[in-house]
């Protein structure tokens, strides 16, 4: 779960933390985050081969309630990755 609140990005899952920030141009959202390992719950790899990496996600906001777009990792450039973020409350 990722919270976009007053241009600051935060959230995470059970072994992954992200924090960041995010700009908004019309419909066009760029999202820069910070994803770090908090976790080492049952031996899990990380996705990335690394605690902590940097994401860069480039989206289009859809609607009010669903955004998709694509996302680079500096740190891991070979990972191709598509993303969807969708609306679960105010």
């Amino acid at each position: 779960m990722v919270i976009f609140e007053q241009g600051r990005a935060r959230g995470g899952d059970s072994i992954v933390a992200y924090n960041g920030t995010y700009t908004e141009t019309g419909s066009d959202i760029e999202i820069q985050l910070e994803a770090f390992r908090h976790s080492h719950k049952n031996d899990l790899a990380p996705i990335f081969g690394k605690e902590h990496v940097t994401l860069t996600v480039n989206a289009k906001l859809l609607t009010k309630e669903r955004m998709v777009g694509t996302a680079f990792c500096v740190d891991a450039p070979d990972i191709p990755m598509k993303v969807v973020f969708t609306k679960l409350r105010d």
